[in-house]
């Protein structure tokens, strides 16, 4: 669409980024830049944005969809603390719409021209005709049967007897998890289910009077009929197997760790760790739970199938000076994919790397920009060269795996290689000093109470292919984007003024041209592409076979924070960080939503006095917690959580 003389464009109005996402009110702005901001109502506005095919406003109810796009303009405005984008007047035809003055430039001569005057009402504005009610069909009776007309009926003839079959309780539906019933009632089926199942719940702890019903777990039920679908079994056995004493209460976590972790999991507290007790932050606690899934056939139970390991690594040390005195603490954390062996990797060797790094800089220093700088170019550099050395590792293992291939026709000593890749978290203590290092969708959250509520103070930006700022580098390096069903997504190489792309947020990575020498595998044996849903790794060989162009890289993104002393706090802040397994199962999608959430969560169990690692425990166990994470999914992604007092 080409403007009008003396109009201004789109690009030339007061919008912010935020306010430009939205492609019905972006259409809506340009409609009216058109008809140079004359008051339209909401069927106008749709019949031009049709003629000028700016927006599809497809469906039953396109009037109600522009209406929206303006409310939701609004509402943006005000959130944004903003002046309204548009303008309202309510004649008596309908409510008129048209561009606030205050979006134009000042020296606009287009704002003098304007007819500043209401719209008069009686204007036709053609109004959408309503089709007409129809009436009420009156309903007819038929006359009576007469005794005689019903002894000349013939009976109808006897059909033959069918045996009546009684349903079993295997045809019928599941109960409800929980019921609510009195004490006298939960006696009763406590001891029937003690007697019909071994394997019954425990009774939840509850402090309710013998009057009011308290919430109980029923764990006698009946198994899904045949015409169930798979996933509502799956979901329904994933829930019987969950303890009693993980139910969401209003009390605080009970003593006993146990109760929070399963077999599975495992905590450890600073005196598990070599590091010196007195200095730094002190008050800390790790869990680990390894990933597992639900049997998919019902004859084998709600059983948990764990994985063989769990592919997160950690580390935590204390990193010393060349005469051996402390420097600073070191908090790692790796989530691996594909394999365990790059995330172990890293934590091996990132501290003794970090150690030679970290002697040649003085903390009380880092208050220097070009010092900070400098920081994160050496920190950039340490990491690069760490996944070139693993990449080229694993660039000679293929190596030989192929020749043993061609010479030896397999019967060789080589087993094939697997083609593993990792995130990577790093948080230092340095001094006064926090530093926080991220690559991938692994994430460090700090939680501070300020006015009696816990509130996010930083959190670290997922890598996601989302990002503006790398989709473009995706794109042009030859990544292709694609959904869950390796459905390639359109993508517009045009650098776009937002941070985010919409249509990519739930996309995946893959490679447009993915043969290769090494034999690096690229497709599964159903011949779907490998994909990666994180757009920036360690690892990963086959998204950096040309070394000048990887697809996805390994730069981090830093952070700095002066903390002070960490005696001045007194508990009050926190440092969290995890691996996706623990956001990955809430019940929202939003990383700001997230974030609070779990700050939230783990602040008020502070304000409990609740120990750290019954607090990390309760996060890995993803089951226990029926208000923070979804419990009918059929697998759960390993989980790692390490919470630190500051």
């Amino acid at each position: 669409m080409t403007d009008l003389p003396n109009m201004p464009s789109f690009e030339s109005l007061a919008l912010r980024p935020e306010q430009r996402c939205n492609k019905v009110f972006n259409a809506i702005i340009k409609t009216l830049l058109h008809n140079r901001n004359q008051w339209m109502t909401a069927m106008q506005l749709v019949d031009d944005c049709r003629k000028l095919d700016l927006a599809q406003l497809r469906g039953n109810t396109p009037r109600a969809t522009i209406q929206g796009a303006i409310s939701t303009g609004l509402s943006t405005a005000r959130t944004l603390k903003v002046e309204p984008p548009i303008e309202k007047y309510k004649a008596t035809y309908g409510v008129c719409y048209r561009i606030s003055l205050s979006l134009f430039p000042k020296d606009s001569e287009v704002i003098a021209s304007m007819d500043m005057n209401p719209p008069p009402d009686n204007v036709n504005q053609n109004p959408p005709v309503r089709k007409p009610r129809p009436k009420a069909r009156k309903l007819t009776y038929t006359k009576k049967r007469t005794q005689t007309q019903v002894k000349n009926k013939k009976p109808p003839p006897k059909r033959p007897a069918i045996r009546k079959i009684t349903q079993t309780k295997r045809t019928k539906s599941r109960q409800q998890l929980y019921e609510y019933t009195s004490e006298s009632d939960s006696e009763e089926s406590d001891s029937v289910d003690s007697e019909s199942d071994d394997s019954a719940t425990d009774e939840s702890d509850t402090d309710s009077s013998d009057e009011q019903p308290s919430r109980k777990r029923i764990a006698k039920y009946h198994s899904t009929s045949e015409f169930t679908s798979e996933s509502e079994s799956d979901s329904s056995e994933s829930d019987i197997s969950m303890d009693t004493s993980q139910q969401v209460t209003n009390e605080p976590i009970p003593n006993d760790v146990e109760g929070f972790n399963s077999s599975l999991c495992t905590t450890s507290e600073p005196s598990n760790f070599d590091i010196n007790l007195f200095i730094g932050p002190t008050s800390f606690a790790v869990a680990q739970e390894v990933g597992y899934s639900y049997a998919r056939f019902r004859h084998q139970g709600n059983m948990r199938c764990p994985k063989s390991n769990c592919e997160d690594s950690f580390s935590i040390k204390d990193l010393k000076n060349s005469d051996g005195s402390f420097l600073c603490r070191l908090f790692c954390l790796a989530d691996g994919h594909g394999g365990s062996g790059c995330s172990a990797f890293l934590t091996n060797k990132i501290p003794s790397r970090l150690e030679n790094m970290l002697c040649q800089y003085d903390y009380s220093q880092l208050d220097d920009q070009k010092v900070q700088e400098k920081f994160k170019q050496d920190i950039t550099l340490l990491i690069k060269r760490l996944d070139d050395e693993y990449l080229d590792a694993k660039r000679e293992e293929y190596r030989k795996w192929q020749n043993d291939v061609i010479h030896n026709r397999g019967r060789g000593n080589q087993v094939e290689p697997v083609d593993d890749g990792a995130t990577l978290v790093i948080n230092l203590f340095f001094g006064e000093w926090f530093i926080n290092v991220n690559v991938g969708d692994s994430r460090t959250l700090v939680g501070c109470k300020t006015d009696n509520k816990w509130m996010v103070e930083f959190s670290s930006e997922d890598h996601k292919p989302y990002l503006e700022r790398l989709a473009l580098q995706i794109y042009s390096n030859g990544g292709v984007f694609v959904d869950n069903q390796d459905k390639p997504i359109k993508f517009d190489p045009f650098p776009q003024e937002r941070n985010v792309r919409a249509n990519l947020k739930n996309a995946r990575i893959r490679l447009q041209a993915a043969d290769n020498d090494l034999g690096v595998p690229y497709k599964n044996n159903n011949g779907i592409h490998f994909s990666l849903n994180v757009a920036a790794t360690c690892g990963d060989l086959l998204f950096k076979l040309n070394p000048s162009k990887p697809v996805i890289s390994c730069k981090p993104d830093i952070f700095f924070e002066k903390l002070g002393p960490f005696t001045e706090y007194n508990g009050n802040r926190f440092m969290l960080m995890s691996s996706d397994g623990l956001f990955d199962h809430l019940y929202s999608n939003k990383a700001e939503l997230q974030n609070q959430t779990i700050a939230t969560c783990i602040g008020q169990q502070l304000d409990a006095r609740c120990q750290l690692k019954k607090i990390v425990a309760h996060l890995c166990n993803r089951e226990g917690d029926r208000v923070l994470f979804e419990n009918t999914l059929q697998e759960y992604d390993d989980c790692t959580c390490i919470l630190v007092l500051m």
